[in-house]
């Protein structure tokens, strides 16, 4: 059953709203929202509406018996049915004529919103802000090769004022006017966190709705690869929810599977030619790896 809770009401219309999806992730969502509320040049007030996807880990309780004083602070409890769903029910309950999504394991910089919000002055622009993994921990090899240049968050080429493309928009820092949510919602049927929020792009791209990359808009992600192989998991559901983008809009074939299909016989080539030179390196068989576990899913399902 879905209930909608208050905290700290403020009667001034929101500048923004930041909605966040979460799911047994209470100690990391609980810095993320600190984060929010340190943040600087914020001109008004804005509402942060967070969406607890059936958490069993005391995520709701935290939220009860959390203060700050800064933002307005909404609670929308569901059963599980994913972070699309999720994201859906919190940009209804928003009332800012501005979302920006936030994951919960995204740490804000202190400009973050303000940054996001200078494009409403624009209001027929969309915002993504740059991700980079949270510098108060270890980063690992494997980190470095994942993002920002790999294949879990890709800003290669990117400068500010970009164009951003469907094959690099994620919604874990990403700001939009609510028309454009509520005209082209996430697709529920996407019940991972997986491809969703590519297909939403590729609606928006089709819809002539333009999307800038905002390097300043940094968002620091608390999470930590020690290894490869939870990432090939990864890969390997992302391959399957791309056989229903795929589906669904055939002309993603050529951009999400044809292409990365196509280059691995040449970048195998390569990193072959490189082991027997005594100059192999870990990133081409990591990627490769990815690749075949991406490959992988898409055909099995």
């Amino acid at each position: 059953m879905r209930q909608s809770q208050w905290f700290q009401p403020d009667m001034a219309r929101p500048v923004i709203s930041v909605v966040i999806p979460t799911r047994d992730r209470c100690t990391i969502l609980r810095l993320t929202l600190e984060a929010l509320a340190r943040q600087e040049g914020v001109d008004g007030t804005f509402e942060v509406i967070v969406v607890d996807d059936g958490s069993t880990d005391g995520t709701l309780e935290m939220l009860r018996t959390s203060d700050f004083s800064t933002f307005d602070l909404r609670s929308v409890p569901l059963e599980h049915g994913g972070p699309a769903r999720a994201r859906n029910w919190g940009i209804s309950e928003a009332t800012a004529e501005r979302i920006l999504l936030l994951g919960d394991d995204m740490i804000p910089a202190p400009g973050n919103l303000n940054i996001h919000l200078a494009a409403s002055g624009e209001p027929e622009r969309g915002v993504l802000g740059m991700i980079e993994w949270d510098p108060e921990h270890e980063i690992t090899d494997v980190m470095r090769f994942l993002a920002p240049e790999g294949p879990q968050f890709w800003f290669k080429g990117l400068e500010e004022g970009s164009l951003v493309p469907t094959t690099s928009l994620v919604s874990a820092n990403l700001s939009a006017p609510r028309r454009w949510f509520l005209e082209e919602p996430f697709d529920e049927s996407f019940t991972e966190a997986c491809m969703e929020d590519t297909e939403l792009g590729y609606r928006w791209w089709r819809r002539g709705w333009v999307i800038r990359f905002r390097p300043g808009a940094v968002c620091h992600h608390r999470h930590s690869y020690r290894s490869i192989e939870p990432f090939l998991e990864r890969q390997r559901r992302a391959g399957r929810w791309t056989r229903l983008a795929v589906w669904q809009h055939p002309a993603l074939f050529a951009t999400l599977v044809a292409r990365p299909v196509a280059l691995a016989p040449l970048l195998a080539a390569r990193t072959g030619l490189r082991f027997l030179g005594g100059r192999g390196r870990r990133d081409d068989v990591w990627d490769l790896h990815c690749r075949w576990k991406f490959v992988t899913g898409f055909v099995r399902g």
